[in-house]
């Protein structure tokens, strides 16, 4: 946001880099002044007004540095060079070419010596306190090997002699130069030093208006926001952070929330302190009192680059989530009220089933006992009449004994699609106990025809698999009589290590509708107050508990399949020669 912003206004954030770029431009051209400088005392030398100056040096020096700075004027041109560092050492090469002109005029008697005073402030204005302690050493270098040369007259290339006026104009030239020279330099300092001051002043106000504008904008925020170091001292924040800590000292952080009500992570450690220590970021909850209202936060804790001393730092976002636990609370309310919903309606139809059972079987008993006591009964079939009656009573009996055991289970808080598994089990048994159970008083006309399933056994619990048979021939029946006639048929087949039970039905087949959702709770085909739709539901995780399969498909002569799987049971043999020497004898 901050560079965003400064570079909207225009501000360039490297300013020092362009102003390395413009000191640079400002010694070429400084250096083409001192060459014209250097070239006119070259002339004046070889017209004789100073015999002494070795005007040949002072022109080759001339020429060398000239052709020095076109180079670096055109070089600088194509691809501008930046930094305090160049500057300053093309400085250095300055003060260089001014000791070898020194030499050439005669040394250190040449009233022009003052000139390492200029070069030296130059270097103090480009490069800072080390940079001109540096110039100021190479200042005094430069003028002791100058006064070696004057002590040793093998060194000497030339001497200054000049003879009246000559002498005098040089001193008054030397004097006017240094003096415009330094005046030249303050006053480019001073502007220097004044652009400086306004790029800081607007970069300070830029800065406070971005921090004035982020400021304002996270004290809006629905979130507190804070920044913490290592030693707990708060560096910022905003309005709601504020308000989350009323009573803790600014300076110093404390978890807002009641400790003893704060939902940490597994852990268990509050997330601070694994941020701090090794930069893990992490989560807690806690309760808040808000404007006299409770609240609930989340903390969430981000690491943050160490700080100027290298401490380390971290930023703590707090996130108003009452809104969303107050939904989480509704929705877990909504499922577990889905759930008991599901129970409440599933338990009723398994009680459904069974006390239809008893009470069209104790119809029939109590009808058959009134005709009997009437005596409408003829004595021959006095025999039918006891064995149908104790037929019905036997299954009165298992009925009321199933019906037990689902309240057992309710009791005992016991899964009722949970199934136990105990040994083999008859298929034809179950069918027949199914059968008896859905045709109950109507077995004269049953539509339904059942194939010998003697020699088949399969591993399952014996009362799911019978409510399972039960809700499937139901279904099946519904369906034919819903057609207006046709006929169910019960068959079985081996697949594999598995036995197949087969229902198929002459009925109008599977609803489009409710295809892809045979065996979701509730969904049914049936019209409001004809069927719950959680049959072929319960049907499904009955048959899933006893480590089966239920499946329900369309046949192609119309109507539908329904194929339960189950494993075989490996007393199968066994089972059907015990059944084949019982209708024997």
């Amino acid at each position: 946001m901050s560079l965003g912003m400064r570079r909207s206004r225009g501000f360039t954030p490297d300013w020092p880099d362009d102003f390395s770029v413009d000191r640079l431009r400002w010694i070429i051209r400084l250096r083409w002044i001192a060459l014209a400088g250097i070239v006119s005392a070259a002339i004046v030398s070889a017209a004789g007004c100073y015999p002494g100056v070795s005007w040949q040096v002072l022109l080759a020096t001339a020429t060398c540095a000239g052709i020095y700075n076109l180079i670096l004027h055109r070089r600088h041109r194509l691809e501008p060079t930046s930094g305090t560092t160049e500057a300053v050492r093309q400085a250095i090469v300055d003060m260089t070419l001014l000791t070898i002109v020194l030499w050439a005029a005669g040394g250190m008697r040449t009233p022009f010596i003052g000139y390492y005073v200029f070069h030296v402030a130059i270097v103090g204005i480009l490069g800072g306190k080390n940079a001109t302690v540096t110039a100021a050493l190479a200042a005094l270098l430069g003028s002791g090997l100058l006064l070696v040369t004057e002590q040793v007259p093998a060194l000497q290339i030339g001497r200054w002699d000049p003879a009246w006026p000559w002498d005098l104009l040089a001193e008054v030239t030397a004097f006017v130069t240094t003096v415009g020279a330094v005046a030249y330099l303050v006053t480019h300092a001073v502007e220097e030093l004044r652009r400086r001051e306004g790029a800081l002043a607007e970069a300070r106000a830029s800065a406070a208006l971005e921090l004035q504008v982020l400021t304002n904008t996270l004290d809006e925020l629905d979130a507190g926001l804070e920044v913490v170091e290592e030693d707990g001292t708060v560096l910022w924040r905003n309005k709601r952070a504020e308000q989350l800590a009323p009573d803790v000292p600014h300076e110093h952080w404390a978890c807002p929330g009641d400790a003893r009500n704060c939902e940490k992570d597994a852990t268990g450690v509050c997330p601070v302190k694994p941020a701090l220590a090794s930069g893990e970021s992490g989560h807690c909850r806690f309760a808040a009192n808000i404007d006299g209202v409770e609240r609930v936060y989340e903390m969430n804790v981000f690491p943050l680059g160490p700080g100027p001393e290298g401490a380390p730092r971290l930023m703590n976002l707090y996130v108003d989530r009452s809104v969303t636990l107050v939904a989480e609370r509704r929705l877990i309310l909504a499922e577990r009220l889905a759930s008991l919903g599901r129970v409440t309606q599933g338990v009723a139809h398994e009680l459904n089933t069974p006390l239809a059972t008893i009470r069209t079987l104790s119809a029939d008993m109590l009808a058959a006992l009134r005709a009997a006591g009437e005596g409408e009964v003829e004595p021959l079939e006095t025999k039918g009449l006891l064995e149908d009656l104790e037929e019905s009573a036997a299954l009165v009996h298992d009925e009321t004994r199933r019906l037990g055991k689902i309240t057992q289970g309710l009791l005992t808080g016991r899964d009722l699609t949970a199934s136990e598994v105990a040994g083999s089990v008859s298929l034809a048994a179950v069918v027949e106990r199914a059968r008896a159970l859905v045709f109950a008083g109507a077995r004269e006309s049953i539509p339904a025809i059942i194939e010998d399933l003697s020699e088949f056994a399969v591993l399952a619990d014996r009362d799911h698999l019978v409510q399972v048979m039960v809700n499937l021939l139901q279904n099946a029946y519904d369906a034919v009589r819903e057609a207006g006639g046709g006929q169910v048929r019960v068959h079985a087949r081996h697949a594999g290590g598995r036995v197949e039970i087969l229902i198929d039905d002459d009925g109008p087949g599977v609803p489009e509708s409710i295809r892809g959702r045979l065996f979701e709770p509730f969904a049914t085909s049936k019209p409001p107050g004809k069927g719950t739709g959680l049959g072929l539901y319960t049907s499904y995780m009955l048959v899933d508990s006893m480590r089966g399969t239920l499946s329900i498909e369309e046949r192609e002569e119309g109507g539908a399949r329904a194929i339960v799987a189950l494993p075989h049971s490996p007393e199968e043999r066994l089972v059907t020669l015990r059944v084949a020497t019982e209708a024997a004898e």
